[in-house]
């Protein structure tokens, strides 16, 4: 009787064993049903959106639910999306930024003395990590770091998905999180500035937030074509304003975008959201106004539709960066080239605003003392008394950077500095301190470190760190 009883036991656990082992291990869901699941959250992501939560984290997860259901592997797409919804289940309200903060906002962008131009800050020159690119922010006091981070072509969102070019120059957002995350925890007053440019989308490009992929033909239909305005002359087709910008600004595999554009406006507001999702505090524009001020040239007509309608929709980007950033309880400064100033139209939303030297005064060692003036007094006059920022800008081999770096020996490189600094001082301007960062151009011979095209302050080539370090110290 007793063997009888253990026999029946012993299936009893046995088969106990089994179910919940079926229990604990469900089938893997459909593609049909994942997209299902996917439809779901989106649903209550918008919700919860709508109603001011902070679901960043839940987006995050849900973007890695999405690579892998790329990859087909809908076991993992699976558990992510569960722990998509956990998120969402747990995501806080936003509270309001009270105007007392938005003015504190103000007042510590006012308070900036120090700015440095590191771009980027992940790159690892000469084996340079992230604690030594610190280490040179904390050496110079540093208050602003401009163009800390510059997305010029689709950024990859880990190692794991990147190129070799883009791994071996640290050009993921994951390494952009990271490093922000450090400097913050070693500096938290520091201010972070990421940058975009307006004037370039790639052939194929990639919104970061969505993670949609634009072929050519959809990156085409995006791309700046005056006769959308009725400017029919054959000089301004379509086809020959593109490879105009081709052979300049836009560069080599890429087109200049209408800024007009509803489907460009919603992936140029996604590249802004990435950098701000990463830690950014100021998003800083390349030629945002420049679409509106090319029409103003071709026309020369400032108050054509052209001319309106894009510098229209380049302030409505500002406003829209500024409403994201409060959207996730930040304050967001957004910064851009000075000269919109010179076109009839109430001024954007703008915190600071950029100048630059231009290269015949940097070749003549001499900055132009009555131009500069004007300038900053027509600067003041539209936006106030705002932050204004001058670097050293560069684009090809006869740029600033370029001239700087390759017409002046070491020793009036570091004079030019002194004397940039000063002349910057008395017009009310922040010189920003030129680190690491800015193309050097094509044809550059000097290069730093013997080896790169990027003009670096260390680099024995240069050696004006220590000029830097001086100034910066000054203040």
């Amino acid at each position: 009787m007793n063997k009888r009883l253990l026999i029946v036991v012993g299936i009893l656990i046995i088969a106990i064993i089994l179910i919940s082992g079926c229990i604990r291990q469900p089938t893997t869901p459909t593609r049909e049903e994942l997209i299902q699941r996917f439809s779901e959250f989106e649903n209550q992501l918008n919700e919860k959106k709508a109603q001011g939560y902070d679901v960043t984290e839940a987006e995050e997860i849900e973007r890695e639910a999405k690579q892998a259901f790329d990859r087909k592997d809908y076991k993992i797409a699976n558990t992510s999306l569960d722990n998509a919804f956990e998120s969402l289940e747990k995501a806080k309200g936003i509270p309001a930024i009270p105007e007392e903060l938005k003015e504190e906002a103000i007042e510590r962008l006012s308070r900036v003395k120090v700015a440095s131009l590191y771009q980027r800050v992940t790159e690892g020159t000469e084996g340079r990590d992230i604690d030594d690119v610190i280490n040179l922010f904390e050496e110079t006091k540093t208050d602003f770091i401009f163009r800390g981070w510059w997305r010029w072509r689709p950024c990859p969102e880990s190692p794991e998905t990147a190129p070799e070019r883009a791994l071996k120059l640290n050009y993921t957002y994951q390494h952009l999180r990271a490093a922000v995350a450090k400097i913050k925890m070693e500096m938290p007053d520091v201010i972070f500035c990421g940058a975009i440019p307006a004037q370039r989308i790639d052939v194929k490009e990639r919104n970061p937030i969505t993670n949609k992929v634009y072929e050519s033909d959809e990156t085409w239909d995006m791309a700046l074509g005056p006769a959308k305005w009725g400017i029919e002359d054959v000089d301004y087709s379509k086809e020959e304003i593109q490879q105009y910008f081709q052979n300049g600004p836009t560069g080599a595999g890429g087109y200049f975008p209408d800024i007009t554009n509803p489907e460009f406006q919603e992936l140029f507001l996604s590249l802004a959201k990435k950098q701000i999702d990463s830690g950014a505090d100021a998003i800083w524009i390349d030629m945002l106004f420049s679409q509106a001020r090319i029409f103003e040239k071709v026309t020369g007509n400032p108050n054509h539709p052209a001319v309106k309608e894009s510098y229209e929709a380049a302030s409505k980007i500002v406003d829209e960066i500024h409403e994201y950033g409060e959207s996730k309880g930040k304050n967001i400064y957004v910064g851009t080239w000075w000269n919109f100033v010179e076109l009839p139209y109430p001024p954007p939303n703008v915190d600071f605003v950029t100048v630059s030297p231009p290269s015949q005064e940097i070749i003549k060692k001499n900055l132009d003392e009555e131009k500069w003036r004007d300038i900053t007094i027509e600067i003041r006059e539209k936006l106030g008394d705002i932050p204004i920022f001058a670097f050293i800008d560069w684009a090809g081999d006869a740029a600033p950077t370029a001239v700087f770096s390759q017409k002046l020996s070491k020793e009036e490189q570091g004079e030019l500095l002194k004397e940039i600094d000063a002349f910057s001082q008395s017009k009310g301007v922040i010189f920003v301190y030129p680190i690491h960062g800015g193309y050097m151009g094509n044809n550059a011979k000097t290069l730093s470190f013997g080896t790169y095209y990027k003009y670096d302050s260390l680099a024995p080539e240069f050696g004006t760190y220590e000029t830097i370090k001086e100034l910066a110290r000054g203040k």
